[in-house]
């Protein structure tokens, strides 16, 4: 049974190592939750599952894109319906395709009714789901170090320096499948740590508003302010948010595998 501690509770069939290893943990000195607990019957000495947080919080960055995503498919309705009419108001622009700079508010017309496309929501989903994503990233690289007993030095530990070819050779001589693992999702996942890493200095990153849905898109390389626009932003976060709880389970496979043949659990 999965308790509302777990992810497992709310996105059924996405993390279902988390709780295993978890549990398996829970009265060592590897315990992934926070403080090991003096006795089965005391849980106000857990703070919380570090993981489970992190990756509500990256749910949560996705809802931003809802206004965005309810508009566009009010879009394809009125298309349906209206073949041959276009769609008035302010959606159709000058130019097809909008550079918005960040700008706050956009109004549109759909038939008879208006929308606000709100770009400071795109601009928080963004900010929101980058930031977190590298932080689910930051925190498995902190539990796989602990798991394995890799020592790196905390001030140096974070997903970048797990996945370089030092920390990488230091996974496998522990563990060559995890290490393969981490390596895969090392290069898939670098665009989206360099969003994040704009982000975080940044403040903000260009988007452009495709019409007439409208389809949110960011540049190709994030570091290149020249670069395309061709990345859709939301099929993107979508993608990538599948990806990386297909990482996080693996990875838990992995470690309980390694903690039930190489430790004993107390």
């Amino acid at each position: 049974m999965t308790t509302s501690w777990y992810y497992e509770s709310r996105k059924a069939g996405s993390f279902p190592q988390q709780q295993k290893l978890c549990e398996a943990l829970r009265w060592t000195k590897y315990n992934l939750e926070g403080q090991k607990l003096e006795s089965p019957n005391v849980l106000s000495a857990i703070r919380g599952n570090a993981l489970t947080i992190r990756l509500l919080a990256l749910d949560e960055a996705l809802e931003h894109f809802s206004n965005a995503k309810m508009i566009g498919n009010k879009v394809k309705e009125h298309y349906a319906k209206n073949k041959d009419c276009g769609i008035g108001g302010t959606l159709f622009a000058e130019n097809s395709r909008l550079d918005t700079k960040g700008a706050p508010i956009e109004f549109i017309e759909i038939g008879k009714e208006r929308f606000e496309f709100k770009h400071i929501d795109v601009n928080l989903a963004l900010y929101e789901f980058f930031t977190n994503f590298v932080s689910i990233l930051d925190r498995l690289s902190y539990e796989v170090d602990k798991v394995y007993g890799l020592n790196i030095p905390k001030h140096l530990l974070d997903w970048v320096k797990l996945t370089s070819d030092v920390g990488i050779a230091k996974v496998r001589k522990k563990d060559g499948v995890l290490a393969d693992l981490l390596g895969k999702y090392r290069y898939s996942f670098y665009t989206a740590t360099r969003y994040r890493n704009r982000l975080a200095h940044d403040g903000i990153i260009d988007f452009e508003v495709e019409r007439p849905e409208p389809i949110i898109h960011l540049r190709e390389n994030p570091d290149d302010d020249k670069s395309n626009f061709n990345v859709d932003a939301i099929l993107y976060c979508e993608d990538k948010r599948k990806d990386v709880l297909t990482l996080v389970n693996e990875s838990y496979k992995l470690m309980l595998q390694y903690y039930r043949t190489t430790q004993e659990v107390s």
